[in-house]
């Protein structure tokens, strides 16, 4: 694929730098909180040192990948160059203040542009951090060449955006697009995520595995055993652990508000099972929960940018319907017979986690 490279200059003075001076506002050994970061910084100042906590925060629809750091504290903490940093997250930088003196590290992001003719641009901004005794903390960017710029001096945090409206269609086909841009932004504080319904119909069961065990006597038994089940939702995207709860919490809002009702994504039940086991036989028992299949969209609105995240489905456990119970034995292997107590032993399976 042809890539052409497209350089953005950086200007200290002149039309289109945007700078924010503030005075007296640096902070003692604590970063101001951003949405969802990138990365971790590299390592943090000591709680002795004087810092001021800056965030670029992107609000475009573009990955940016911090591709510079120049002059960077010895001190200072921030993620390394290499870092990307998602649509809806940002980059943290932590820089050491010194009584008396200036100090300034400066940025560069690249983000890729696709063309019309197959291929993708590189472009480039710089974003420069300042802490001074005397002019006060500020930053200062060329970013505003392309995007549109928030500078927000008192709180140390930039805000990229994109300078124009822009519609973004996902199809189902690309599930892993969709399963980034939902953990990317849904989480952030900084998107409006909805979702809706389309059709729903009869989903995939889920089956599991709730005891097991074997006789390895010579008569039939009969017993009991107190089976639990948990059965979630299951989708056609992948859903990171902080990101579930708010996914879950988006589609249950969808769904009551077109067909009315509750819904949980969740189904849990512990019951007393009763079992007969035939003589030298291994045995195991299955819950099957049904699931109501829900297909629709998400809508993503970031910036300027909305994603429209088409054919999502989501397998829904029935809270109207029972948990079904299957068993099923077969004979013990002459290793089993020899090996397994003599004895019936048959156990509950808890689900994992």
């Amino acid at each position: 694929m042809d890539t052409t490279t497209k350089k953005t200059t950086r200007r200290l003075l002149g039309t289109g730098l945007i700078a924010t001076t503030v005075l007296g506002s640096v902070a003692i050994g604590v970063a101001t909180a951003a949405p969802a970061s990138a990365a971790t910084p590299r390592a943090a100042a000591a709680s002795a040192d004087v810092t001021r906590g800056f965030d670029i925060v992107n609000t475009t629809k573009h990955t940016l990948e911090l591709q510079g750091i120049d002059g960077a504290g010895d001190r200072d903490g921030y993620a390394p160059t290499g870092t990307k940093i998602a649509p809806g997250q940002s980059y943290h930088y932590e820089k050491v203040y010194y009584l008396l003196k200036r100090g300034e590290t400066t940025l560069t992001f690249n983000y890729r542009e696709a063309l019309g003719n197959g291929s993708e641009r590189i472009s480039a901004f710089q974003v420069t951090l300042v802490v001074d005794a005397v002019s006060g903390t500020s930053i200062r960017t060329d970013a505003g060449d392309a995007f549109t710029v928030h500078n927000q001096g008192l709180s140390g945090q930039l805000t990229i955006s994109e300078k124009d409206f822009s519609e973004i269609t996902v199809p189902a086909s690309d599930a892993q697009r969709q399963a980034e841009l939902l953990n990317q932004t849904c989480v952030s504080g900084l998107a409006s995520c909805t979702f809706l319904p389309v059709t729903k119909e009869e989903g995939t069961p889920q089956v599991r595995l709730v005891a097991g065990g074997a006789n390895n006597t010579d008569k039939a038994r009969e017993g009991s055993v107190t089976t639990k089940v948990a059965a979630g939702t299951t989708s056609s995207v992948e859903t990171t652990g902080s990101a579930k709860l708010t996914i879950n919490g988006i589609l249950e809002a969808g769904l009551t508000h077109k067909y009315g009702g509750s819904w949980s994504s969740t189904k849990e039940e512990t019951k007393v099972q009763s079992y007969e086991v035939g003589a030298y036989k291994n045995f195991n028992m299955w819950s099957r929960v049904l699931t109501e299949r829900v297909t629709g969209d998400f809508t993503v609105k970031l910036g300027k940018t909305t994603w429209k995240l088409a054919g999502v489905h989501f397998d829904i456990p029935r809270a109207d319907a029972d948990v079904l119970y299957d068993s099923a034995e077969r004979p013990l292997t002459d290793q089993e017979k020899a090996s397994l107590p003599k004895i019936v032993d048959i156990k509950p399976i808890v689900p994992a986690g």
